[in-house]
Protein backbone atom coordinates (compact mmCIF):
# COMPACT_ATOMS: atom_id res chain seq x y z
CA UNK A 1 0.00 0.00 0.00
CA UNK A 2 2.64 2.42 0.70
CA UNK A 3 5.18 1.63 -2.51
CA UNK A 4 1.24 1.80 -4.38
CA UNK A 5 0.74 5.42 -2.61
CA UNK A 6 4.41 6.57 -3.19
CA UNK A 7 4.14 5.06 -7.42
CA UNK A 8 0.80 7.24 -7.51
CA UNK A 9 1.80 10.38 -5.93
CA UNK A 10 4.94 10.25 -8.71
CA UNK A 11 2.78 9.56 -11.69
CA UNK A 12 0.39 13.15 -10.27
CA UNK A 13 3.49 14.79 -9.65
CA UNK A 14 4.29 14.29 -13.58
CA UNK A 15 1.24 14.83 -14.75
CA UNK A 16 1.61 18.25 -13.16
CA UNK A 17 4.27 19.14 -15.11
CA UNK A 18 2.06 19.79 -17.48
CA UNK A 19 -0.04 22.00 -16.62
CA UNK A 20 2.45 25.33 -17.89
CA UNK A 21 2.39 23.63 -21.14
CA UNK A 22 -1.58 23.95 -21.04
CA UNK A 23 -1.17 27.21 -19.36
CA UNK A 24 0.50 28.80 -22.04
CA UNK A 25 -2.03 27.71 -24.77
CA UNK A 26 -5.00 29.62 -23.02
CA UNK A 27 -4.75 33.61 -23.16
CA UNK A 28 -6.74 34.67 -19.74
CA UNK A 29 -6.42 35.77 -16.51
CA UNK A 30 -5.17 33.73 -14.02
CA UNK A 31 -8.15 34.40 -11.85
CA UNK A 32 -10.29 33.09 -15.15
CA UNK A 33 -7.76 29.95 -15.40
CA UNK A 34 -8.20 28.98 -11.49
CA UNK A 35 -12.22 29.23 -11.57
CA UNK A 36 -12.20 27.19 -14.76
CA UNK A 37 -10.32 24.38 -13.38
CA UNK A 38 -11.97 24.48 -10.21
CA UNK A 39 -15.82 24.84 -11.42
CA UNK A 40 -14.99 22.04 -14.11
CA UNK A 41 -13.61 19.76 -11.62
CA UNK A 42 -16.11 20.17 -8.95
CA UNK A 43 -18.55 19.12 -11.92
CA UNK A 44 -16.70 16.30 -13.13
CA UNK A 45 -16.25 14.70 -9.73
CA UNK A 46 -19.63 15.28 -8.88
CA UNK A 47 -20.18 13.42 -11.63
CA UNK A 48 -18.03 10.22 -11.21
CA UNK A 49 -19.30 10.51 -7.43
CA UNK A 50 -23.29 9.99 -9.08
CA UNK A 51 -21.93 7.35 -11.16
CA UNK A 52 -19.93 5.31 -8.95
CA UNK A 53 -23.26 5.37 -6.57
CA UNK A 54 -25.61 4.42 -9.41
CA UNK A 55 -23.26 1.36 -10.27
CA UNK A 56 -23.31 0.32 -6.92
CA UNK A 57 -26.79 0.60 -6.08
CA UNK A 58 -27.24 3.82 -4.92
CA UNK A 59 -24.51 3.48 -1.56
CA UNK A 60 -22.24 5.98 -0.73
CA UNK A 61 -18.90 4.83 -1.93
CA UNK A 62 -15.88 7.64 -0.33
CA UNK A 63 -14.12 5.01 1.20
CA UNK A 64 -12.06 5.87 4.00
CA UNK A 65 -8.59 5.56 5.20
CA UNK A 66 -7.83 3.78 8.78
CA UNK A 67 -5.67 4.76 11.15
CA UNK A 68 -1.41 4.61 10.25
CA UNK A 69 1.12 5.15 13.01
CA UNK A 70 2.28 8.32 10.11
CA UNK A 71 -1.34 9.52 9.92
CA UNK A 72 -2.43 9.12 13.26
CA UNK A 73 -6.31 8.83 14.24
CA UNK A 74 -9.54 8.35 11.51
CA UNK A 75 -11.85 10.03 14.07
CA UNK A 76 -13.25 13.62 12.95
CA UNK A 77 -11.19 16.67 13.25
CA UNK A 78 -12.70 18.79 15.67
CA UNK A 79 -14.00 21.93 13.20
CA UNK A 80 -13.64 19.62 10.04
CA UNK A 81 -16.15 21.50 8.19
CA UNK A 82 -14.74 24.81 9.07
CA UNK A 83 -11.64 23.14 7.78
CA UNK A 84 -12.82 21.89 4.89
CA UNK A 85 -14.08 25.52 3.38
CA UNK A 86 -11.09 26.97 5.26
CA UNK A 87 -9.41 24.35 2.73
CA UNK A 88 -10.86 25.15 -0.44
CA UNK A 89 -10.50 29.20 -0.12
CA UNK A 90 -7.05 28.31 0.59
CA UNK A 91 -6.94 26.46 -2.66
CA UNK A 92 -8.61 28.98 -4.85
CA UNK A 93 -5.82 31.46 -3.83
CA UNK A 94 -2.77 29.12 -4.26
CA UNK A 95 -4.16 28.17 -7.66
CA UNK A 96 -4.56 31.88 -8.52
CA UNK A 97 -1.19 33.53 -6.89
CA UNK A 98 0.55 30.23 -8.63
CA UNK A 99 -0.90 31.38 -11.99
CA UNK A 100 -0.73 34.84 -11.70
CA UNK A 101 3.38 34.09 -10.62
CA UNK A 102 3.88 33.01 -14.24
CA UNK A 103 2.38 35.75 -15.61
CA UNK A 104 4.85 38.05 -13.90
CA UNK A 105 8.34 35.91 -13.27
CA UNK A 106 10.10 33.20 -15.42
CA UNK A 107 8.43 29.83 -15.07
CA UNK A 108 11.98 28.91 -13.13
CA UNK A 109 12.20 31.90 -10.44
CA UNK A 110 8.36 30.62 -9.81
CA UNK A 111 9.24 27.06 -9.41
CA UNK A 112 12.12 27.70 -7.42
CA UNK A 113 10.50 29.57 -4.69
CA UNK A 114 6.98 27.19 -4.60
CA UNK A 115 9.12 24.50 -4.31
CA UNK A 116 10.35 25.76 -0.77
CA UNK A 117 7.20 24.24 0.26
CA UNK A 118 8.61 20.79 1.30
CA UNK A 119 10.95 22.15 3.99
CA UNK A 120 7.97 23.84 5.44
CA UNK A 121 6.07 20.99 5.79
CA UNK A 122 8.75 18.96 7.10
CA UNK A 123 9.52 21.68 9.79
CA UNK A 124 5.63 22.13 10.41
CA UNK A 125 4.69 18.65 10.76
CA UNK A 126 5.85 17.19 13.69
CA UNK A 127 4.06 20.16 15.94
CA UNK A 128 1.06 20.59 13.52
CA UNK A 129 0.47 16.55 12.68
CA UNK A 130 2.40 14.56 15.46
CA UNK A 131 4.46 13.08 12.67
CA UNK A 132 8.28 12.24 13.22
CA UNK A 133 9.81 11.92 9.80
CA UNK A 134 12.84 8.96 9.76
CA UNK A 135 16.39 10.20 9.13
CA UNK A 136 16.44 8.84 5.75
CA UNK A 137 14.04 11.14 4.83
CA UNK A 138 14.71 13.95 6.30
CA UNK A 139 18.22 13.61 4.52
CA UNK A 140 16.11 13.40 0.84
CA UNK A 141 15.06 16.81 1.64
CA UNK A 142 18.89 17.82 1.19
CA UNK A 143 19.06 16.67 -2.82
CA UNK A 144 15.30 16.90 -3.55
CA UNK A 145 15.64 21.03 -2.92
CA UNK A 146 19.21 20.82 -4.45
CA UNK A 147 17.66 19.36 -7.25
CA UNK A 148 14.90 21.68 -7.47
CA UNK A 149 16.87 24.42 -7.60
CA UNK A 150 19.23 23.18 -10.27
CA UNK A 151 16.50 22.22 -12.64
CA UNK A 152 14.97 25.48 -12.47
CA UNK A 153 17.88 27.42 -12.61
CA UNK A 154 18.17 30.69 -11.30
CA UNK A 155 16.14 32.78 -13.76
CA UNK A 156 15.56 35.78 -12.14
CA UNK A 157 16.01 38.36 -14.59
CA UNK A 158 12.43 39.83 -15.70
CA UNK A 159 10.90 38.93 -12.10
CA UNK A 160 8.55 41.76 -11.12
CA UNK A 161 8.64 42.37 -7.20
CA UNK A 162 5.20 41.30 -7.11
CA UNK A 163 5.72 38.30 -9.59
CA UNK A 164 8.29 37.20 -6.40
CA UNK A 165 5.55 38.27 -3.43
CA UNK A 166 3.16 35.70 -5.42
CA UNK A 167 5.17 32.78 -5.75
CA UNK A 168 6.43 33.27 -1.72
CA UNK A 169 2.67 33.09 -1.11
CA UNK A 170 1.96 30.13 -3.76
CA UNK A 171 4.47 28.28 -1.91
CA UNK A 172 3.05 29.03 2.11
CA UNK A 173 -0.26 28.33 0.37
CA UNK A 174 0.65 24.97 -0.75
CA UNK A 175 2.73 23.67 2.54
CA UNK A 176 -0.41 24.81 4.35
CA UNK A 177 -3.03 22.67 2.59
CA UNK A 178 -0.76 19.92 2.92
CA UNK A 179 -0.94 19.98 6.58
CA UNK A 180 -4.59 21.16 6.65
CA UNK A 181 -5.93 18.34 4.17
CA UNK A 182 -4.04 15.23 5.61
CA UNK A 183 -6.34 14.77 8.46
CA UNK A 184 -9.47 15.53 6.79
CA UNK A 185 -8.63 13.63 3.57
CA UNK A 186 -8.39 10.37 6.65
CA UNK A 187 -11.51 11.59 7.92
CA UNK A 188 -13.68 12.26 4.64
CA UNK A 189 -11.91 10.44 2.22
CA UNK A 190 -10.09 11.87 -0.71
CA UNK A 191 -12.87 12.29 -3.54
CA UNK A 192 -15.79 13.51 -1.26
CA UNK A 193 -12.95 16.48 -0.02
CA UNK A 194 -11.54 17.14 -3.07
CA UNK A 195 -15.38 17.35 -4.24
CA UNK A 196 -15.60 20.17 -0.93
CA UNK A 197 -12.92 22.46 -2.17
CA UNK A 198 -13.16 22.67 -5.27
CA UNK A 199 -16.90 23.59 -4.63
CA UNK A 200 -15.58 25.65 -1.96
CA UNK A 201 -13.04 27.62 -3.94
CA UNK A 202 -15.21 28.23 -7.58
CA UNK A 203 -17.65 29.97 -5.27
CA UNK A 204 -14.98 31.80 -3.96
CA UNK A 205 -13.16 32.52 -7.22
CA UNK A 206 -16.70 33.13 -9.08
CA UNK A 207 -17.02 37.06 -8.27
CA UNK A 208 -13.76 38.15 -9.21
CA UNK A 209 -13.84 35.72 -12.31
CA UNK A 210 -17.28 37.43 -13.82
CA UNK A 211 -15.61 40.45 -12.95
CA UNK A 212 -12.40 39.39 -14.89
CA UNK A 213 -11.58 39.91 -18.79
CA UNK A 214 -12.41 37.21 -20.67
CA UNK A 215 -12.75 38.13 -24.16
CA UNK A 216 -14.58 36.13 -26.98
CA UNK A 217 -14.64 32.63 -27.31
CA UNK A 218 -12.06 30.56 -28.34
CA UNK A 219 -11.26 27.02 -29.59
CA UNK A 220 -8.14 27.27 -26.39
CA UNK A 221 -10.62 27.16 -23.91
CA UNK A 222 -11.26 23.56 -24.73
CA UNK A 223 -8.13 23.34 -22.88
CA UNK A 224 -9.77 24.11 -19.57
CA UNK A 225 -11.58 21.31 -19.79
CA UNK A 226 -8.35 19.20 -19.90
CA UNK A 227 -7.31 21.53 -17.20
CA UNK A 228 -10.11 20.91 -15.15
CA UNK A 229 -10.91 16.75 -14.95
CA UNK A 230 -7.81 15.26 -15.77
CA UNK A 231 -5.35 18.20 -13.91
CA UNK A 232 -7.57 19.08 -11.00
CA UNK A 233 -10.25 16.56 -10.41
CA UNK A 234 -8.73 13.50 -11.14
CA UNK A 235 -5.31 14.87 -9.61
CA UNK A 236 -6.31 16.44 -6.85
CA UNK A 237 -8.20 13.27 -5.66
CA UNK A 238 -5.17 11.11 -6.44
CA UNK A 239 -3.30 13.32 -4.49
CA UNK A 240 -5.15 13.47 -1.58
CA UNK A 241 -5.28 9.90 -1.37
CA UNK A 242 -1.79 9.68 -1.49
CA UNK A 243 -1.44 12.05 0.89
CA UNK A 244 -3.98 10.37 3.69
CA UNK A 245 -1.56 7.10 3.36
CA UNK A 246 1.57 8.92 3.41
CA UNK A 247 3.81 11.65 6.04
CA UNK A 248 2.83 15.31 4.81
CA UNK A 249 7.19 15.11 4.72
CA UNK A 250 7.42 12.16 2.19
CA UNK A 251 4.65 13.73 0.20
CA UNK A 252 5.96 17.10 -0.06
CA UNK A 253 9.19 15.26 -1.57
CA UNK A 254 8.08 13.34 -4.06
CA UNK A 255 6.16 16.16 -5.40
CA UNK A 256 9.50 17.61 -6.64
CA UNK A 257 9.07 15.38 -9.26
CA UNK A 258 6.57 18.06 -10.61
CA UNK A 259 9.36 20.32 -11.77
CA UNK A 260 11.53 17.72 -12.95
CA UNK A 261 8.84 16.29 -15.35
CA UNK A 262 8.04 20.15 -16.79
CA UNK A 263 11.19 20.37 -18.08
CA UNK A 264 11.48 17.14 -19.91
CA UNK A 265 7.87 17.60 -21.46
CA UNK A 266 8.58 21.00 -22.63
CA UNK A 267 12.24 19.38 -23.94
CA UNK A 268 9.91 17.27 -25.83
CA UNK A 269 6.79 19.28 -27.11
CA UNK A 270 9.16 22.53 -27.23
CA UNK A 271 11.93 21.65 -27.96
CA UNK A 272 13.87 23.34 -25.00
CA UNK A 273 16.48 21.46 -24.53
CA UNK A 274 18.06 20.97 -20.48
CA UNK A 275 21.12 22.25 -19.42
CA UNK A 276 23.72 19.87 -17.68
CA UNK A 277 22.73 21.50 -13.98
CA UNK A 278 19.43 20.33 -14.93
CA UNK A 279 20.17 17.05 -16.06
CA UNK A 280 21.90 16.81 -12.41
CA UNK A 281 19.30 18.37 -10.81
CA UNK A 282 16.72 15.81 -12.13
CA UNK A 283 19.09 12.84 -11.09
CA UNK A 284 19.40 14.35 -7.48
CA UNK A 285 15.24 14.55 -7.39
CA UNK A 286 15.15 11.10 -8.43
CA UNK A 287 17.67 10.10 -5.85
CA UNK A 288 15.99 12.00 -3.19
CA UNK A 289 12.29 10.34 -4.56
CA UNK A 290 14.38 6.74 -4.14
CA UNK A 291 15.47 7.59 -1.12
CA UNK A 292 11.92 8.18 0.49
CA UNK A 293 10.58 4.92 -1.40
CA UNK A 294 13.29 2.98 0.36
CA UNK A 295 12.42 4.39 3.74
CA UNK A 296 9.21 3.77 3.17
CA UNK A 297 9.08 -0.04 2.36
CA UNK A 298 10.83 -0.06 5.24
CA UNK A 299 8.01 0.46 7.54
CA UNK A 300 5.74 -2.39 8.65
CA UNK A 301 3.16 -2.96 5.86
CA UNK A 302 0.75 -4.78 9.05
CA UNK A 303 0.84 -0.64 10.19
CA UNK A 304 -0.14 0.51 6.89
CA UNK A 305 -3.66 1.64 5.89
CA UNK A 306 -6.19 -0.98 4.88
CA UNK A 307 -6.11 -1.96 1.36
CA UNK A 308 -8.89 -0.11 -1.03
CA UNK A 309 -8.20 1.27 -4.45
CA UNK A 310 -7.72 5.05 -5.20
CA UNK A 311 -10.56 7.10 -5.42
CA UNK A 312 -10.86 7.99 -9.15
Amino acid sequence: MVRRAQLLLVAVAVGWGSIGLVVRRVDLPAVAIAESRVFVGAVGLALWSWVRSVGRHGRVLDERSTASPESGSSARPAGSRGRTVLAGAVLGGHWVALLAAYQRAPIGTVLLIVYVAPVLIAVAAPRVLGERSSTPVLVALVPAIVGAGLVVGPGGAGASISGLVLAAVAAVSWAALALIDKPLARHHGALRLALAKMTVAAVVLAPFALVARWGPPRWAWAWLVVLGLVHTAAGMAAFLWCLSRLPATEVGILAEVEPAAATVLAWVALGERPSAATVAGGLLIVAAGVMVVRAGAGRPQALMPAPDAPPV
